[in-house]
C-alpha cells in the first residue's frame, strides 16, 4: 500500500535539516505508538522476523515535496529554508490487506514536526489518497530509485557489513536475496532467489552520503546510490519491493522506487 500525505504548512519560513529522513522515520512510527502501542512496537522492535531471527520493517517513504520556488538550501550549511505552504510525502507499507484501513486512519488529522535539536518544519496533515501501484506491476519491470539504494556487504571477512558501489561483482546476489528475505518475512515462500533476476540499467554518477541521527552520538554516514534497474519475477515479489523498499534500511527511508 502507498499512501500519498498531503501536508497544509504556515507559508512562514521554517528551516529543515538536509538530512532528515530519521525525524520522518521517528514520526511516522510516533504516529503508529500513539494509536496501537503494540503494533508500533511490534514494526519498532521486531518488525516481521524470519527464522533466522532477520527483521524488516517492511515499510519506506520518498522525499518531502515543496512546490517549485518555496525552498532553498542555505549556502554553508546543513538547512534548507522553507515557506511553502504545502507539501507531500508518499509511504509504503507491506501490510495485511485488513490492515490498511486501520493505518490510513491512524495518520489522519495529525501534526507532524520534522526537524531536530536545532531546526525543523511543523506540518498538519490535510488529505491522504491511496495510491494504486498493481497495474504498473509487469512480471519483467523497469523501476527507478526515488530515493538512493544502499546494500551493506561482508568485505575480506570483516564483521561488518560495507556499503560498497552496485558494480561490486558480490552486489546483484546481495540484492536479491534481500528481496526474498522481505517476500518471506511477509509470509510468503513460494518461490526463490531462482526465480527473479535483476539488471541495472542505468547507474547515476550521483551518490548520496546521507547522515542518520546527525549531531549526536549515534550518528552514522550511509553512502547510498541511485540507479534504474530491470527487475524479472512473479508480480507478488515485485510487489513486496515496491511496499517495503529495495535494499536495506527502508525504514529510514532508502529504497524507494518508482
Amino acid at each position: 500500500m502507498r499512501l500519498l500525505i498531503k501536508f497544509g504548512l504556515s507559508g512562514k519560513k521554517q528551516t529543515l535539516p538536509l538530512n532528515y529522513q530519521y525525524p520522518v522515520s521517528a514520526w511516522i512510527y510516533k504516529v503508529l505508538l500513539t494509536a496501537n502501542k503494540e503494533f508500533a512496537d511490534m514494526l519498532h522492535d521486531n518488525g516481521y522476523r524470519l527464522e533466522n531471527g532477520k527483521t524488516f520493517k517492511l515499510f519506506t517513504f520518498s522525499r518531502i515535496q515543496f512546490p517549485n520556488h518555496t525552498w532553498k538550501i542555505i549556502p554553508g550549511t546543513d538547512r534548507m529554508q522553507i515557506w511553502a505552504r504545502t507539501a507531500r510525502l508518499t509511504i509504503s507499507f507491506q501490510l495485511p490487506e485488513q490492515s490498511e484501513n486501520f493505518v490510513i486512519g491512524l495518520f489522519k488529522d495529525q501534526h507532524a514536526f520534522i526537524g531536530d535539536k536545532v531546526s525543523g518544519i511543523d506540518m498538519d496533515v490535510e488529505i491522504m489518497e491511496v495510491l494504486n501501484t498493481n497495474k504498473t506491476i509487469r512480471e519483467r519491470t523497469t523501476l527507478k530509485a526515488i530515493t538512493p539504494i544502499v546494500l551493506g556487504l561482508n568485505i575480506d571477512g570483516l564483521k561488518n557489513e560495507q556499503y560498497v558501489t552496485p558494480l561490486h561483482p558480490e552486489y546483484k546476489k546481495v540484492f536479491l536475496n534481500n528481496l526474498i528475505d522481505k517476500y518471506r518475512a511477509a509470509g510468503n515462500n513460494k518461490y526463490t532467489t531462482k526465480d527473479i533476476d535483476f539488471k541495472i540499467t542505468k547507474l547515476y554518477p550521483k551518490t548520496a552520503m546521507q547522515v542518520i541521527k546527525a549531531g549526536t552520538d549515534a550518528e552514522t554516514k550511509v553512502k547510498a546510490y541511485y540507479f534504474d534497474f530491470e527487475i524479472t519475477a512473479p508480480e507478488e515479489i515485485i510487489e513486496v519491493g515496491l511496499n517495503a523498499g529495495f535494499g536495506s534500511m527502508n525504514a529510514l527511508g532508502f529504497g524507494f522506487v518508482r
